[in-house]
């Protein structure tokens, strides 16, 4: 995976100014797994830190892992334990969105670890989307930091517009549609460019 992240900067490097500098400034590119959880869990562990601190997130966490003996619970376990979910400081929505997903894994609705290393970025996204609640960034944190896919680009995520804008120079900042084409040449090392574009500010 080394090897991959390091010839994603050769390649984002031989495109000449602005990307050259980026790398410059900002190498080596650290991005790493955040976690070692399966994939859909890594995706229920996601929305427990959507619209809050990175702070806040993890105290309402790992409260959930408290409830299960501090471990990451199974599916079974997760679905079973409804009510007290409702104790931990999770709202009603992302209690219904936890549990929905489980409730998809048990019933093989979503791609299990092993299906998942057999399907492509964006087949993935369309069966993890089917789920209410859960939206294309959201699969793609996953495919990024706990797949470690290298070819990701999240254009919705409003700092990677915000930072493109600004290394670009451009007048507006740059919507996603935008974003996603004109990063098409990036590819097959999006996620290294993503990561490095995280890195201004």
């Amino acid at each position: 995976m080394v090897g991959d992240i390091e010839l994603g900067e050769a390649y984002l490097a031989s495109l000449g100014k602005p990307w050259s500098l980026l790398i410059q400034q900002f190498r080596p590119c650290k991005l790493a797994k955040k976690d070692h959880l399966l994939p859909h869990q890594s995706v229920i562990k996601s929305i427990f830190f959507q619209q809050l601190t990175p702070h806040v997130g993890n105290i309402i966490f790992n409260r959930f892992k408290e409830l299960f003996g501090g471990h990451f619970p199974p599916d079974e376990e997760i679905v079973e334990a409804s009510e007290r979910l409702k104790d931990i400081g999770l709202s009603q929505r992302k209690m219904e969105t936890i549990i929905r997903i489980s409730e998809f894994s048990l019933n093989k609705a979503i791609p299990s670890a092993e299906e998942i290393k057999t399907l492509s970025n964006q087949m993935i996204i369309e069966r993890f989307i089917q789920i209410k609640g859960i939206g294309q960034w959201t699969v793609e944190m996953m495919l990024m930091f706990n797949q470690l896919r290298m070819d990701v680009m999240p254009a919705s995520d409003y700092a990677l517009r915000k930072n493109y804008t600004k290394l670009f120079q451009l007048d507006q900042l740059i919507t996603a549609t935008e974003l996603g084409k004109v990063t098409q040449h990036l590819s097959p090392y999006r996620s290294v460019a993503a990561w490095y574009l995280w890195q201004l500010k």
